[in-house]
């Protein structure tokens, strides 16, 4: 019988919500709590995974609860060709439409689409297990592939693309990235826009540092200069009339601050907010 390690990353306030997920856990599961609030994202999912004992290890953010079965439905699923299974996430208050049905990435342009947000989960389920570029919130990877991988990113991306980088790095090694609409979680998530928003100075931040990491790292020197010259430009362009959209003035001196910094290639971060 396979073993499967739960590594939930939380922080201090979140102990409702983490009770909430812990209860639909099965009794099987190894679960480790990861609440270190020295440590950001992605080294919280590291340090877990250091811990962990199991052969399958599940990545769930604390802002979700499962579906019953939906751990098993995952096990059965996995062959040798899968790396990476995400679970489909449904809006905890809208239990059937889909939140995050996984994501297809344009890796020249940067942009990515969400695969199946806000359709109906009844519609959706039938796709059967189907391929993306990237998963987030809550997946399932084999110990070895994770090893295999070197883990997350930590130095590079604490927070945000720390899944997308790792997901890249596994597609890479010739592993399918795929999702599973019969593992179901529930999340606890603002309803998708395709006009983005920032809610928090440091997620305003990273995201517009880390792609240019990202892509500085995936990309070969033509394909990144294209990035930079053409494509680069046209985010800054979208996220700030984006935001002025929303009237979310505050944000704009971070996300352009973070674009500066991913031109410099900074790595440090400059926010003392943890997650």
């Amino acid at each position: 019988m396979q073993k499967i390690s739960v590594i939930i990353p939380t922080m201090k306030g979140r102990e409702e919500l983490l009770k909430k997920l812990l209860s639909t856990l099965p009794d099987d599961c190894e679960k480790i709590v990861v609440d270190d609030e020295d440590l950001l994202l992605a080294a919280k999912r590291n340090k877990g995974a250091r811990q962990a004992k199991g052969d399958y290890f599940l990545f769930i953010d604390d802002d979700n609860y499962l579906k019953e079965f939906s751990i098993s439905e995952m096990l059965k699923a996995f062959d040798g060709t899968i790396g990476v299974m995400g679970m489909t996430a449904c809006y905890h208050d809208k239990k059937m439409i889909v939140a995050d049905g996984g994501s297809d990435r344009n890796y020249l342009t940067g942009f990515t689409y969400g695969v199946g947000t806000n359709d109906k989960i009844s519609d959706w389920n039938k796709k059967g297990i189907y391929t993306v570029d990237e998963v987030a919130n809550a997946f399932m990877i084999p110990r070895h592939v994770f090893d295999e991988a070197g883990g997350f990113d930590e130095e590079n991306f604490p927070i945000d693309l720390d899944e997308a980088d790792l997901c890249k790095r596994i597609k890479d090694m010739g592993y399918l990235i795929v999702m599973n609409p019969k593992a179901i979680c529930y999340h606890r998530s603002n309803t998708y826009s395709p006009i983005p928003n920032f809610r928090r100075p440091i997620s305003a931040y990273h995201l517009s540092r880390n792609i240019i990491l990202y892509q500085g790292k995936h990309l070969n020197a033509l394909s990144y200069f294209v990035f930079c010259v053409v494509f680069l430009p046209v985010r800054l362009c979208f996220y700030t009339a984006s935001l002025i959209w929303y009237k979310n003035f505050q944000m704009i001196p971070h996300m352009i601050r973070g674009f500066w910094d991913g031109l410099r290639c900074r790595r440090e971060n400059p926010y003392q907010q943890k997650l």
